[in-house]
């Protein structure tokens, strides 16, 4: 669920798309000659009110539509696309396990530990997980984030992809990809940005969320049902 860590990892040029309420955008990262990031495209597609709802594609074939003329606009050759959901369709929850475990074992554990947390069966959810790292209060132990969004929420995101000829390699979640890409700029900061208190806003066209980070580690977090379409209007 980690998109630029995905990235990070691979050669291979990515596309990220993101799907709002009011619009899509494309962007398109590469790497140049020393190996730091540069931004090779970037496009932007609107949507019509009602397309989509609170992270809900309620229209599918108009937004699918526009997803394949944004990807037309940009002139993008790139197949490999990363998208993310909202945070109000994903269950997220952190979990203590003992170390030393294989990725099956994990897997095995992590789906016993999901049933208490997810209500409803594992059958309906896409389900993934991710180790932290070691525990800070249990030694030896890890802390695993477990993620689970309902299966029909991920596929409406990669259809929407697939019809616009691309390849989704990763689903992520849109706050912990904004926190991600924030990262980036809080290294830059004196000490590397240890210890500094940093608020992240983001306005979007219905919603404004605001997430205040320290050492990677999120203090508070709030949604806000307004946002820059409503600011128009007035």
């Amino acid at each position: 669920m980690n998109a630029l860590g995905s990235f990070s990892r691979q050669s291979a040029p990515l596309l990220g798309i993101d799907i709002s309420t009011s619009s899509v955008k494309l962007v398109e990262l590469g790497r140049d000659k020393a190996g730091s990031l540069i931004l090779e495209r970037c496009a932007i597609e609107p949507l019509e009110r009602g397309w989509i709802t609170d992270g809900n594609v309620e229209k599918f074939d108009e937004v699918a539509d526009a997803v394949r003329r944004l990807v037309k606009k940009s002139g993008t050759r790139t197949k490999n696309a990363a998208l993310a959901l909202p945070s109000s369709a994903v269950i997220t929850k952190k979990i203590t396990l003992p170390g030393g475990m294989s990725e099956q074992e994990l897997e095995v554990q992590v789906e016993s530990e999901a049933n208490q947390y997810i209500p409803f069966s594992l059958d309906e959810v896409s389900l993934d997980f991710c180790v932290i790292g070691p525990s800070k209060s249990v030694p030896n132990d890890v802390d695993v984030l477990i993620a689970a969004s309902r299966r029909e929420k991920v596929q409406d995101r990669q259809g929407l992809a697939e019809a616009a000829g691309l390849k989704p390699v990763v689903m992520d979640i849109e706050s912990h990809a904004s926190r991600l890409a924030v990262g980036r700029l809080i290294e830059a900061l004196p000490n590397g940005g240890v210890d500094a208190l940093v608020a992240l806003y983001e306005v979007g066209a219905m919603t404004t969320s605001m997430q205040v980070i320290r050492n990677e580690e999120v203090l508070y977090g709030r949604d806000q049902a307004f946002g820059g379409a409503q600011l128009t209007q007035l």
